[in-house]
């Protein structure tokens, strides 16, 4: 077969055919160039010698496509709109329309939701889709392409590229310290309404985990087990403690804008790291692509404070 530059006519009498045969004018297809009529009809008669074929017929004020012509005609104009779409797709960022991202619920709508409109200014052409679920997630049965975890590396679905340690402390807010008249630096939590939770996720520390961690006795655990309010999501004991119903376990991270804000404050000096940390992972043998590699990076540069 001879190389397609030596085998077909050149592209500029190819374009020229496939404006005259679709306005079925040379004069309207001279309009559309930017060419003259007479340029119109110099270039169909060179296609036409080269192919040795009669593609037009001419008529008054209009010309008629021959056999030959307009099945030319129907595979020029396929051709020319397939190349048209083509570089259309490739005019546009090459950055894949989405991001599959997994999240706990609570690190979601304290952490990563308030920081979204940042990537969106930043990254406006890469969409996102959000996975919230407060269970483990195995990267490749949910199909996401980068998740915030919190648990102990390393992981058999999962390679982490970032990490940040959390902490937990007990937290109030101000509304509850003034109708007790408590200092939060002074404040005994075991004689203070505590907010427990029912939460399933293994990574979670309840209080009684969290006193045993300071070898502070059985007496908060116990405490706890009586409290007159339990939520099996954080999102609700957080709300319950801002509504000053009680005291609930504060993580540093995910709490960072609402105790900055000072809408809830720390109790005391007490405070347990615990081995957890935050991973940001992608799934293992998959390497990330270009739009997961933007997230990846806003993230580390968000997450992880001495990388920003």
């Amino acid at each position: 077969m001879a190389p397609l530059r030596r085998s077909l006519p050149t592209l500029n009498l190819l374009s020229t055919f496939e404006s005259a045969a679709r306005l079925g004018s040379f004069t309207l297809a001279a309009g559309e160039l930017g060419v003259t009529q007479a340029a119109v009809s110099q270039q169909i008669k060179a296609l036409e010698q080269e192919l040795n074929k009669t593609l037009f017929l001419r008529a008054h004020r209009r010309v008629i496509l021959t056999p030959a012509g307009a099945a030319l005609a129907s595979t020029v104009g396929v051709a020319f709109a397939r190349m048209a779409e083509m570089i259309e797709t490739l005019r546009q960022p090459e950055v894949p329309d989405t991001v599959a991202i997994g999240v706990t619920l609570a690190f979601n709508q304290f952490w990563l939701m308030p920081r979204l409109p940042d990537f969106r200014a930043r990254f406006p052409h890469v969409r996102l889709r959000l996975v919230a679920d407060d269970m483990p997630m195995d990267l490749r049965q949910a199909r996401l392409d980068v998740a915030i975890r919190y648990g102990l590396a390393p992981f058999e679905d999962a390679v982490s590229h970032a990490d940040r340690p959390e902490c937990a402390f007990p937290v109030a807010s101000p509304a509850l310290l003034a109708r007790l008249g408590i200092e939060p630096a002074r404040a005994d939590i075991l004689h203070m309404p505590l907010i427990a939770s029912d939460i399933v996720n293994p990574a979670w520390m309840p209080w009684r985990q969290w006193a045993r961690a300071l070898r502070l006795g059985p007496a908060l655990g116990r405490a706890s087990d009586m409290s007159r309010l339990r939520f099996n999501h954080y999102s609700d004991t957080v709300q319950a403690a801002l509504n000053g119903e009680g005291v609930t376990m504060g993580w540093e991270v995910l709490l960072e804008d609402t105790l900055r804000e000072g809408r809830l404050v720390r109790l005391g000096s007490d405070s347990v790291v615990p081995e957890e940390r935050y991973h940001l992972v992608t799934p293992i043998g998959r390497q990330p692509n270009p739009a997961a590699r933007i997230f990846l990076d806003w993230m580390i540069e968000r997450l992880v404070p001495q990388a920003a």
